[in-house]
């Protein structure tokens, strides 16, 4: 019999993880109309890899979390690619007449940068990145492929952001339900990168998953909104979101990610040796 539950969850591993994280992560919402938890992949993913694959896959988890020799190239990659994204949109936007931003946060509290950095890690990629790539990644690119199993994890990733859409206090919010379609887009847009530089990268989910992650997280305050670490942490009013260079930004993301799919011939670094190193 528990031979039986054990084969039925590896089968169904997946599906037992996205139900996990968003129960996990919405029950504040079901429960009293707010709130939510970004811990809820993280929890389930670990949770998931220790009922599958024990031991061995806990500590293949912690391995991978820990990888940080991959290279200075992919580091920069990591930090800087997603930033370089937003400023082109920018420019673009501009030469449709579009406004600038004020780049408040590097004008007035630049010396925050780190720090604002560092906490952004703990508020979101750790809460998250043990679950979209630290468990479902590697496995959905097995089974399905670099690009399918990006899309997946997009759509789902940005769907699971939900509850965050009726937080007043919230960028969701300000982007609106009707913007949801975009905003998943985007969150296809930066699982595609994200996979890419997971996979070029040997599996390091620290810098393939946990950094660029948020290292997308701070271009998008920094660049595309009027925040600041006073306004993020102290309960300063959020700035109005730039909703047509938001878009862009959007449709960037995608040119980019078509571009980047078709470089490495749909396989965004993926290949039979990276599948040995995950199996």
């Amino acid at each position: 019999m528990k031979s039986t539950i054990s084969e039925a969850l590896k089968h169904h591993a997946i599906i037992v993880f996205v139900v996990l994280a968003v129960l996990i992560s919405w029950f504040p919402w079901v429960m009293n109309g707010t709130g939510f938890l970004v811990f809820g992949p993280s929890i389930a993913g670990i949770i998931v890899i220790a009922m599958t694959s024990g031991k061995e896959g806990l500590r293949d988890l912690g391995q991978r979390a820990l990888r940080w020799r991959v290279g200075f190239l992919w580091w920069a990659v990591a930090l800087f690619f997603t930033g370089l994204i937003v400023l082109f949109s920018i420019v673009i936007n501009a030469a449709l007449g579009g406004g600038l931003p004020g780049f408040a946060f590097f004008r007035l509290e630049w010396q925050w940068i780190p720090v604002f950095f560092l906490l952004t890690v703990i508020g979101g990629p750790l809460g998250e990145e043990f679950g979209w790539r630290g468990f479902a990644l590697p496995n959905l690119q097995r089974k399905y492929g670099p690009m399918v199993a990006s899309i997946i994890i997009g759509i789902v990733w940005g769907l699971w952001h939900l509850p965050l859409f009726f937080q007043p206090d919230s960028i969701h919010a300000q982007i609106g339900l009707e913007l949801l379609p975009v905003y998943v887009l985007g969150e296809i847009v930066l699982a595609i990168i994200i996979t890419w530089v997971y996979n070029k990268t040997g599996g390091s989910l620290l810098v393939g998953g946990i950094i660029l992650h948020n290292a997308d997280n701070f271009w998008a305050t920094t660049l595309l909104t009027e925040d600041t670490m006073t306004s993020s942490f102290q309960g300063g009013a959020l700035s109005q979101l730039d909703t047509q260079l938001y878009i862009l930004s959007a449709v960037v993301g995608v040119m980019v990610v078509l571009i980047l799919a078709a470089a490495t011939r749909w396989q965004l670094g993926f290949s039979e040796v990276g599948k040995a190193q995950e199996a």
